[in-house]
């Protein structure tokens, strides 16, 4: 619910504790009146209306609760909007922070398969170490590579999650 609208359900409030009092109008009016057109007589009224309904029957406090209870529903369906966005925001904060951890952990498993990758290879080229130690050290490397572009990923879309949650 829009700000407008809970302002709406403020003035309807209003207007209907305004029944509680008199209403007063005024009224007034001109007509020509006889038998033939010739001798038509201008004819004036003018006069005042007051009224105060005393009882309704509680309609009045029956229709200012029900305002009221609408005006109660608009304001708590803002402030659960907002709470809502506040909330999509922290989210999405919180998961970029822990994309850029998620990054860092990749990059250091980047580093030391890497480091593996060569031991493997100088045990090999010795010929103390097997094909299968090296194949495997190779498989690492291509792990923790894959591993920092889905961290890279995943910060990008924390990123347009927390853009899309700021409204821009």
């Amino acid at each position: 619910m829009s700000p407008c609208q809970r302002k709406a359900a403020e003035l309807t409030l209003g207007a209907i504790r305004g029944a509680y009092g008199p209403t007063l109008s005024a009224f007034g009016g001109v007509s020509e009146t006889g038998v033939a057109l010739d001798t038509l007589g201008t004819n004036w009224n003018v006069g005042v209306n007051l009224n105060w309904p005393l009882f309704q029957g509680g309609l009045t406090t029956g229709q200012s609760r029900e305002a009221r209870a609408n005006l109660d529903a608009a304001t708590a369906q803002i402030a659960s909007e907002q709470l809502s966005i506040r909330v999509e925001i922290e989210q999405a904060s919180l998961a970029i922070q822990s994309s850029k951890v998620v990054i860092s952990a990749a990059q250091d498993a980047i580093v030391n398969a890497r480091e593996r990758l060569r031991l493997a290879e100088g045990r090999y080229e010795a010929g103390v170490g097997s094909i299968i130690e090296l194949s495997d050290a190779q498989l690492a490397v291509l792990n923790a590579g894959a591993q920092r572009v889905q961290a890279e990923y995943s910060l990008a879309l924390a990123r347009a999650q927390l853009l899309s949650a700021l409204g821009k």
